[in-house]
C-alpha cells in the first residue's frame, strides 16, 4: 500500500485512548480519520486532542466511509464480533483489542469473514511482539531447544480484580458482557505467546477449572454483578504430543512462575529471560543480553520498525513493509482453548476437539 494508512477507531474509553496515542506516535505513516463512540462528549474531546476530523456516535457510519483502510475495535468484549465483522464486510482491515471475542464461536466467524474478505484481522496480543518472545523464537528456529514439547503459563496478581478491587468499569466482571474473567482478560496474553512459539499446533483436548473464592467488597460486588472467575487453570493437549498448562489469577494468595518452554535440548523462561542448556555434559543457566543484541541488529539494519509492538506490526504489515504474523489465527486458537476450558469447568469433564 502506498502512502499513509487511514485509520478509524471505534471506542474512546481507556483502551481506545491508548490506541489513539499509539497511532499518534506513527503520524508519519498513519492518518487518524475518524473516531466513534456513544459518549459523544468524550469522543469529541479525544478527537480535538489528536486532531481527528470526524466524530460519530454510530460505528456503522464510521465503517461505511470509503476513506478508511482500517478500523480499530476498542469496545467491551461482547461487541468485538459484530463491529469487527461489519468492518471486514465493508472492506476494511481490522485491529481488534484482545480477547478476540467473548465466545469461541464468534471468534471463528470473525476469522472466516476475514478470510473471505481477503483482509487482515489482527488481534492485539502485545506479548507476541515482546523482545523475550523474539529471542525465544530465534532460539527455537535455530534448533537450540530441540523438539519443544511443553509450555507453561503461570501468571497472576495478589489482589487485582477488575472494578471490585478499585479500577476500570463493571462490564469487565459481567459474564454477559465480558464472556469471562481472568482467563479471558489476562491468560490470553500468555497463551497467545506460547501458542505462537509452539507453532500454533492443532488442538486435541482441554480440561480446566475456574474459581471465585476470595472475599471482596460487598458494595462493589453488588454494584458490578460480579459473576466471572478470579482464578482459572487448564491443561491443553495439542497434536504431536505437545502439551501446555496455563493458570492465571486476578486475585490469589500465591506466587506465579511466568511463562516457560521445555525442549529436548534446551528450555527458556520468558520473563526474566533465561536459557537453560547443556555444555559438554554440564548444566548451564544462561542469561542473555537481549537489549545489546537487538541494538546491534538495528544499527546494522537487520531490525526495523514493524515488530516492536502489536499495533505497530498491524500498521506496517497492512502497509506491506513487513511480513504479517497472523494474530487472527492465534487469537482464534486462544479463543477455542478458553471456550473449551470454560466448558470443561462447567461440566467437570475433559473437552475433546
Amino acid at each position: 500500500m502506498a502512502g499513509k494508512l487511514r485509520a478509524g477507531v471505534v471506542g474512546s474509553g481507556i483502551i481506545g485512548k491508548s490506541h489513539v496515542r499509539g497511532y499518534a506516535g506513527m503520524r508519519d505513516d498513519v492518518d487518524l480519520v475518524a473516531i466513534a463512540d456513544l459518549d459523544q462528549d468524550e469522543a469529541k474531546r479525544v478527537a480535538a486532542e489528536h486532531n481527528i476530523p470526524n466524530v460519530f456516535s454510530d460505528y456503522r457510519d464510521l465503517v461505511a466511509r470509503d476513506d478508511l483502510d482500517t478500523v480499530d475495535v476498542c469496545l467491551p468484549n461482547f461487541l468485538h464480533a459484530p463491529v469487527t465483522i461489519a468492518a471486514l464486510e465493508a472492506g476494511k482491515h481490522v485491529f481488534c483489542e484482545k480477547p478476540m471475542a467473548g465466545v469461541g464461536a464468534e471468534a471463528q466467524t470473525m476469522y472466516d469473514v476475514a478470510q473471505t474478505a481477503g483482509k487482515q484481522l489482527h488481534v492485539q496480543m502485545g506479548t507476541v511482539f515482546s523482545k523475550e518472545t523474539r529471542t525465544a523464537k530465534y532460539l527455537i528456529d535455530e534448533g537450540a531447544l530441540g523438539r519443544v514439547y511443553y509450555a507453561k503459563a503461570s501468571n497472576g496478581r495478589r489482589r487485582g480484580r477488575v472494578f471490585v478491587d478499585g479500577y476500570a468499569t463493571p462490564h469487565f466482571v459481567q459474564k454477559e458482557r465480558a464472556g469471562g474473567g481472568s482467563m479471558l482478560d489476562m491468560a490470553v496474553y500468555s497463551m497467545a505467546r506460547l501458542v505462537y512459539l509452539l507453532g500454533n499446533p492443532d488442538l486435541k483436548s482441554v480440561s480446566g477449572a475456574t474459581y471465585q473464592e476470595m472475599d471482596m467488597d460487598p458494595k462493589r460486588r453488588e454494584e458490578s454483578g460480579f459473576d466471572v472467575e478470579e482464578f482459572g487453570h487448564g491443561f491443553v493437549r495439542f497434536a504431536g504430543d505437545v502439551t501446555m498448562y496455563v493458570e492465571d489469577a486476578w486475585s490469589a494468595f500465591g506466587e506465579f512462575e511466568g511463562d516457560k518452554l521445555l525442549g529436548s535440548e534446551g528450555g527458556v523462561s520468558l520473563r526474566p529471560f533465561k536459557y537453560y542448556t547443556d555444555v559438554h555434559g554440564m548444566d548451564a543457566d544462561v542469561s542473555l543480553n537481549i537489549d545489546s543484541y537487538e541494538s546491534r541488529m538495528r544499527a546494522l539494519g537487520y531490525m526495523g520498525r514493524g515488530y516492536g509492538g502489536s499495533q505497530e506490526h498491524f500498521v506496517y504489515s497492512v502497509l506491506g513493509r513487513v511480513e504479517s504474523i497472523d494474530t487472527g489465527a492465534l487469537g482464534l486458537k486462544v479463543a477455542q482453548i478458553t471456550q473449551a476450558l470454560y466448558d470443561s469447568a462447567e461440566s467437570g469433564q475433559e473437552v475433546r476437539l
